[in-house]
């Protein structure tokens, strides 16, 4: 990350010495001083974002600075109002450089580009007047919406790259899961940057400093950081749920203390190798978490806890979990669709086997086909009264004997040659403790494995040794 870091300190310093060298007229110490303390007071009061990110509106007066006193002095605006703001976050010297560089860097580097496209400062002339006015404000708008797109692109691409290396993650998951849901809003957003410009222009006569202008901008500027903060909080609500939810089965069931968490974790970096989109992901993480959600129910409280084994009928209850857990989850409308599916077909078989509905092959979600895995992987690798946890390859030799019977055989080639996918299931293993519960047998005396693990089914010869109810 260090040689990251310092490339985009390098191409930041270039950018200003170049700037610097054909900057327009200084602007004056108040109005810098004016747009910095405003972009500060965004950039102190803004959002957290994916992966320890952070957003804010602060980049509404970088645009604005950028497209009134140039290329460079918008750089400055960015870089000093960053600092400020890094400070005053007492972040570390490594992310205080970082940051400020890749705001100068998206200022400073798309306004040169727009530069050679025939770009002038000021971008818009506000007090011109005759038959091409016209004409003029739309190749200034159409300039300027070029410019923002640039700077979204530097700044995005360069906190995406630095989190990603740090993180191991892959880039394309960071942009996504970041940036994906609020680039909308910071396109719509950038327009604001020119009203805080023409407000700026307009009340800057006489009085030294556009400071009504300012005044009357911020409000547009206030409300849009307002939906900014709706919108976190509603993701984050949204995940409480989920904890919640998931917290209150294992109350219910002690097996399934950490179980749920380890089902998600494997399921999403199954999910990442597929190439399926950041959005997908997202949705096959959030039904493995919720897949047992179902076991809240009252009528699963004396089969959770029964010591012996299950008869035919309480094994038969026992599966509607299924059932119930996708009715649970359709409670709520962001659940519809695949999570509801994925959680309801998380217990059928490539061969048409499983339940609750029988069907097979690709019919069945692709969600449901990884947390099937993933839900007898976990199973697997768990510590048990009566067993160790299987080594890696026994795993890989279960999943490689039940393809294209129990389990997709695509996603069971992928699971074994995935080497991101095995150091998960190692990890995931290795923090692994030992949970309470029996074993169900066929006909011994010991308990059906809780959510994670069953023996084999009556009726069902060709059902693994390991499978999870």
């Amino acid at each position: 990350m260090p040689i990251l870091v310092g490339l985009v300190a390098l191409l930041a310093g270039v950018l200003l010495f170049a700037g610097w060298r054909q900057a327009p007229a200084y602007p004056g110490m108040w109005a810098l001083a004016t747009f910095i303390l405003v972009a500060f007071l965004l950039e102190r009061s803004g959002s957290d974002l994916r992966f320890e990110t952070k957003g804010s509106t602060s980049f509404v007066v970088h645009l604005a600075g950028g497209m009134l006193f140039g290329g460079f002095w918008g750089a400055i605006i960015a870089g000093a109002s960053t600092i400020l703001s890094q400070l005053d976050q007492k972040k570390t010297a490594i992310k205080i450089l970082f940051n400020t560089s890749q705001r100068v860097v998206a200022v400073a580097g798309a306004f040169a580009a727009i530069e050679l496209v025939g770009a002038r400062t000021p971008l818009f002339d506000f007090g011109s007047e005759g038959p091409l006015v016209a004409a003029q404000v739309q190749r200034s708008l159409l300039l300027y919406l070029l410019f923002a797109i640039l700077y979204f692109a530097f700044n995005t691409t360069a906190v995406s790259l630095v989190v990603a290396w740090s993180s191991g993650a892959r880039f394309r998951e960071v942009w996504n899961l970041t940036y994906r849901g609020v680039l909308g809003y910071d396109f719509g957003a950038s327009l604001v940057a020119i009203a805080l410009a023409w407000l700026y222009v307009r009340f800057d006569e006489g009085v030294g400093i556009g400071a009504i202008g300012f005044a009357l901008a911020l409000a547009p500027i206030l409300v849009i950081r307002h939906i900014y903060g709706l919108y976190r909080r509603l993701q984050s609500s949204g995940r409480e749920l989920l904890d919640l939810m998931v917290k209150a089965i294992e109350a219910r069931d002690p097996y399934t203390s950490g179980h749920s968490i380890r089902v998600a974790t494997l399921a999403k970096a199954i999910a990442q190798e597929t190439r399926i989109s950041a959005e997908a992901v997202e949705q096959v993480y959030t039904a493995a978490i919720m897949h047992d959600v179902g076991k809240i129910h009252e009528e699963f409280a004396p089969l959770l806890r029964k010591e012996s084994k299950l008869t035919p009928e309480e094994t038969a209850l026992l599966q509607t979990h299924a059932v119930k857990s996708a009715d649970l989850v359709g409670i709520i409308s962001s659940f519809r669709g695949a999570i509801q599916d994925a959680v309801r077909s998380h217990h059928e078989r490539w061969d048409g086997g499983g339940y609750p509905d029988g069907i097979a092959g690709e019919d069945i979600p692709l969600g449901a086909r990884i947390i099937m895995i993933s839900d007898t992987t976990d199973a697997m690798t768990t510590d048990r009264p009566y067993r160790k946890r299987l080594p890696i390859d026994a795993v890989i030799a279960e999943l490689q004997k039940y393809r294209g019977t129990q389990f997709d055989p695509k996603l069971v080639d992928l699971v074994v040659s995935s080497v991101a996918v095995r150091r998960v299931m190692a990890d995931l293993q290795a923090g692994n403790g030992t949970p309470t519960g029996t074993e169900a047998s066929e006909g011994g005396s010991k308990r059906v494995g809780r959510s994670g693990e069953a023996g084999v089914l009556r009726g069902r010869p060709s059902w693994p040794r390991i499978q999870a109810f």
